[in-house]
């Protein structure tokens, strides 16, 4: 706030012009207006002895400029009306008609100087209401932009942790490193696309998490519709949740496309989701993502006493989410049992969703 301004922001007038001017407050004006008014008229009593004939308005002038300048210009302009009535009847031309000549022509000066006054007033309070308004528009600008850049930090830690993670598990499972830049191309892929995916929702509304997992297994289905199936609620993507399940969900579908389910013509893959309460947290709703594999190749046995990249890629990356993650190898096939808080997730939509990938 301009200290010329600061200095009067307590006065009524600019309080109005805020909007915080109560009805109690306003009443009040209008009182000391009057009060104005009638020293105003006192004074100008006062005054009439010495006074050279011509000046009936000297003193009602300047109490119609403070009192519209301190209590508002519809304050004002009932002081201009009272002033106005008493220097007519009273020093104009004390028992004269009002419609004669000399009268007419005062009055006609009096009320283009005061209107003078008031609309300039008026354009002062309006040029103060746009300057406030501005000054709120640069705050919500500051503070968006502040929201902004603190979501864009957070989102950017983020990615660089999770592809911190990618490199440095990459690079201790690779032999070579033509290896591991091709590990390290599909792997950002798909966090790229995954980003992308929720920048781009679509005509049909926001980013669902059927649509996060159709674009993370897109590139194992090969034209065949039937090796995936998909089931669960609709519910509306987060960011940085969406990038980590799809770049897992990549990572399990190269690991089937390589030793599971989708190595084999006959091999299918279900993923199902749905919202849990565990016993540890009941008071905390997750998500709970299955990928289970069936009609491939028996499982190993025994569990390798090393685990690969895609196990420690998902324990690593899942617990930035706060999530867990359980691998099995049944005989049926490798199941993966991912949970995660919904509070990283979003909102359950209204539709739910089952169908064939």
């Amino acid at each position: 706030m301009p200290k010329k301004i600061g200095h009067f922001r307590k006065f009524p007038a600019f309080k109005a012009a805020r909007g915080e001017l109560t009805r109690r407050q306003e009443a009040a004006s209008y009182l000391y207006s009057l009060g104005i008014f009638a020293i105003a008229l006192a004074l100008r009593f006062w005054l009439e002895p010495v006074l050279p004939p011509g000046i009936p308005f000297l003193t009602f002038f300047p109490a119609v400029v403070i009192a519209g300048f301190l209590f508002g210009v519809r304050a004002g302009m009932v002081v201009a009306v009272l002033s106005g009535i008493s220097a007519w009847y009273f020093f104009v031309a004390p028992g004269e008609p009002f419609f004669a000549k000399g009268t007419l022509t005062a009055m006609a000066l009096y009320i283009i100087v005061v209107a003078t006054d008031l609309f300039l007033l008026s354009v002062m309070m309006s040029a103060y209401r746009a300057d406030l308004q501005a000054r709120r528009d640069l705050e919500r600008m500051a503070d968006e932009r502040e929201i902004l850049m603190n979501e864009l930090d957070h989102r950017l830690k983020n990615v660089f942790a999770t592809m911190n993670a990618v490199i440095t598990l990459s690079q201790r499972h690779a032999s070579t490193s033509g290896e591991l830049a091709n590990k390290l191309k599909e792997r950002l892929n798909s966090m790229a696309r995954s980003s992308l995916l929720l920048r781009q929702p679509g005509h049909s509304g926001p980013t669902t998490l059927s649509a996060v997992v159709r674009q993370a297994i897109s590139p194992f289905c090969a034209g065949d519709t039937n090796r995936f199936k998909l089931a669960g609620p609709s519910i509306a993507a987060a960011g940085q949740t969406s990038v980590v399940l799809s770049l897992i969900l990549h990572e399990l579908g190269t690991n089937a496309a390589k030793y599971g389910a989708l190595s084999t013509s006959r091999g299918q893959v279900e993923i199902s989701w749905k919202e849990v309460l565990l016993s540890d947290a009941p008071g905390e709703p997750r998500l709970e993502m299955v990928w289970r594999e069936t009609r491939g190749p028996a499982p190993p046995s025994e569990e390798p006493e090393r685990k690969g990249f895609g196990s420690t890629l998902i324990s690593r990356v899942i617990a930035m989410l706060d999530g867990e993650a359980r691998i099995e190898f049944p005989a049926s096939g490798a199941c993966v049992t991912m949970t995660i808080p919904m509070r990283a997730i979003a909102k359950p939509l209204e539709e739910s969703e089952e169908a064939g990938f």
